[in-house]
Order: C-alpha cells, then sequence, then structure tokens
C-alpha cells in the first residue's frame, strides 16, 4: 500500500502503521439534523477506511440492521 511513509513507497500495512495513521481521525458530533460525520484530513486515511469498509459518513453505531444484541421487555 502507498502512502503510509512520507516518500510514498509501497509497503505492507501493520497494526502500528494503520493505528497512527487513524489515530488523527477526529469525530464531529450530529445534531438533530445531522448525523455524526467522521473528518479525514489525510487521504491515506480515506484509503484505510474505504479497505476497512467504514462509510465515513454514516458511524457504525448508526446502523441498526446489524444488532449486537436485543432488549426485550
Amino acid at each position: 500500500m502507498r502512502g503510509l511513509y512520507p516518500d510514498n513507497r509501497a509497503v505492507r500495512p501493520t497494526g502500528r502503521l494503520i493505528l497512527y495513521h487513524l489515530d488523527s481521525l477526529r469525530m464531529r458530533a450530529g445534531t438533530a439534523t445531522d448525523p455524526p460525520t467522521i473528518l479525514v484530513t489525510r487521504g491515506v486515511q480515506a484509503h484505510l477506511l474505504e479497505l476497512l469498509g467504514i462509510d465515513a459518513t454514516r458511524p457504525r453505531w448508526l446502523d441498526t440492521s446489524n444488532r449486537m444484541c436485543e432488549i426485550r421487555v
């Protein structure tokens, strides 16, 4: 993958490199009319989110079709 190092060399991404580049991601809090969004500041972050299957405009916890637990009353 290119873009993990400043000189743009192709390297195999390690967990440490991935977490280093995702560390500076910021979340903009949502309001009543706007959902929360992930603020991407570098292209490599957008590429990593794409590879991980994460949509920056729709955080995972807003997806109600894939429930991890169910509350029954």
